[in-house]
């Protein structure tokens, strides 16, 4: 009879199992923007010397690779409040509470780390917003003409740039503070099915 080992707990594994995610959907949310920060749109009477260029995909392919790739994003990093909402809850009392200045003097890179958070999620909410306002009105050939919702279109599109380059310098720097967090984890998850692995092949043989 074979048991399965499990080298995490279960509550562990689903964070990880968010990190990866949030990993895989970055990437491509940020292959996708550097291919249309670096091969601008439209002919432009001939001053676009990269129109119509294929970088493995076309154009279209790659907004089409960008748009669901951000979706994606969005609901899982909805998921990952979610999980993490308890202790969110704890930092914002802890940094709001009557003892405040004391906590943030003896946790500097607890402070830190929040801040990061807070950076990271305010430019994720206007990159995600101004996404969506993008998503839902025509090109920049009728930006002129799109209607305004707070700003004209070509403001929601620096917003959406920008507030961009942002979240991902601050989502690496969360990375990097959080790596040996996330390369430890990933040894024993990995460790744990691969000896999962080995069992059910010992269990085959002996059959």
């Amino acid at each position: 009879m074979l048991t399965k080992k499990n080298s995490v707990s279960k509550r562990t594994a689903q964070r990880w199992l968010l990190v990866v995610l949030l990993t895989i959907l970055g990437l491509a949310v940020f292959l996708s923007s550097v291919y249309f920060l670096f091969f601008p749109v439209g002919y432009q009477g001939g001053r676009n010397p990269y129109f119509n260029i294929t970088v493995i995909f076309d154009r279209e392919t790659w907004d089409e690779y960008h748009l669901w790739s951000g979706l994606a994003m969005i609901f899982v990093l909805a998921i990952h409040i979610l999980v993490h909402w308890d202790w969110i809850k704890v930092m914002v009392a802890r940094f709001l509470g009557p003892n405040a200045r004391a906590f943030a003097k003896s946790n500097k890179r607890m402070q830190f780390n929040i801040l990061l958070n807070v950076v990271a999620a305010i430019s994720f909410i206007l990159a995600s917003l101004s996404g969506i306002y993008l998503m839902f009105t025509p090109g920049r050939s009728s930006a002129s003409t799109t209607p305004s919702f707070i700003f004209d279109w070509y403001a929601w599109d620096v917003i959406h740039t920008w507030s961009g380059v942002v979240m991902f310098i601050s989502v690496f720097l969360h990375f990097y503070i959080h790596w040996t967090w996330i390369t430890k984890v990933s040894r024993r998850i990995l460790a744990g099915r691969k000896s999962n692995a080995n069992q059910l092949v010992q269990g085959e043989y002996n059959v």
